[in-house]
């Protein structure tokens, strides 16, 4: 009986990784196009515009107060495209340190992106105590289609 839980767990952890590769997959092959079109048209990649908007958001706390910049949502969405076009995951307590807010404000605007849709929560495999977060992909649209916007620009 031992011997068919392990055959089963063993058999969704492999029909779930196969979901994830697919996905990743897919991902890949979508920026792998959009980078293509980009560099095609002359356009800044949005990747490296949204390096830059974090880069100069950054800046500004080096010469102004921090409390007149308040958008934990927009540094949070910057931080998850940035991570996703490095392909790489993000926790909530990375996420969180992106936002340059307290951790109560950022949770809440993370629930918030989440009902949106504008991102995906997933708990860990390997952690289940952490939770992974990604841009949805109408959440990645949407900050992609603003960022090509400004690099038409």
């Amino acid at each position: 009986m031992a011997e068919e839980t392990v055959a089963g767990l063993v058999k969704d952890l492999t029909t779930q990784l196969s979901a994830i590769a697919v996905d990743f997959g897919s991902r890949a092959d979508r920026l792998m196009s959009q980078t293509t079109l980009t560099a095609q048209h002359g356009q800044r990649p949005p990747g490296d515009i949204a390096r830059q908007l974090l880069s100069q958001r950054a800046a500004r706390f080096e010469h102004l107060p921090a409390d007149l910049f308040h958008e934990p949502a927009w540094d949070m969405l910057l931080a998850l495209f940035v991570a996703h076009e490095e392909r790489r995951t993000m926790n909530v307590k990375t996420l969180v340190s992106t936002a340059a807010a307290p951790v109560t404000t950022s949770q809440r605007w993370i629930d918030h992106l989440h009902k949106l849709k504008l991102i995906d929560r997933v708990i860990d495999p390997i952690d289940r105590r952490r939770m992974e977060i990604s841009l949805s992909d109408s959440g990645h649209s949407a900050v992609l289609a603003y960022l090509r916007r400004l690099g038409a620009a």
